[in-house]
């Protein structure tokens, strides 16, 4: 990673934190090292992270992370207060939306919370010279689908969950969604 590809993901990971309550049991959907773990800290209840790129699984004292695709390889049967997904949509292709959300959905606990980033339209167009040009190395570009950002809102309503918080950042290039699972 350059240290612009690490500002970047710590720009996604403070915007998030501020949302997920101390305390709560987590899944970090593409959690790549644990970075959002490791940045909560002692606030972290209990984490458990899945990502396709990870060598194996990675266990410490807080937090458990998977080597692997959520929700295919996600087999554990534990209830979450609160999912992420920072800069992950976006690499889900379209027809594996739906099911993704609505396995989350029964994975949190009525009032659980998804936090969650997807870029905006326009990041593509100012992410792929920056690749060129060796400024990010951009983890994953060829795998955005063109998901469009305005879209989130509907795929998660109907799921069956509410919209909490939406917030454009990085000068418009990305965007925060908060969820709240209704019952």
């Amino acid at each position: 990673m350059t240290w612009m590809d690490r500002w970047i993901q710590k720009q996604r990971i403070n915007r998030a934190i501020q949302y997920i309550p101390s305390e709560s049991t987590v899944l970090d959907i593409g959690c790549f090292q644990g970075e959002l773990f490791k940045h909560m800290g002692k606030r972290l209840g209990m984490g458990y992270g899945i990502d396709p790129l990870l060598p194996g699984t990675i266990e410490n004292h807080r937090f458990t992370l998977f080597k692997g695709h959520f929700p295919d390889t996600w087999k554990l049967k534990v209830k979450l207060n609160c999912v992420t997904m920072l800069a992950v949509l976006e690499h889900i292709p379209a027809e594996q939306h739906q099911r993704t959300v609505n396995r989350i959905f029964d994975a949190l606990v009525p009032g659980g919370l998804v936090i969650l980033t997807v870029p905006s339209n326009q990041a593509d167009r100012l992410l792929s010279p920056l690749k060129r040009l060796g400024i990010i190395q951009g983890m994953s570009l060829e795998e955005h689908y063109g998901f469009k950002s305005a879209d989130t809102k509907i795929l998660f309503e109907k799921a069956g969950f509410r919209l909490i918080k939406h917030r454009s950042f990085q000068f418009g290039l990305n965007n925060l969604f908060v969820f709240m699972r209704i019952e």
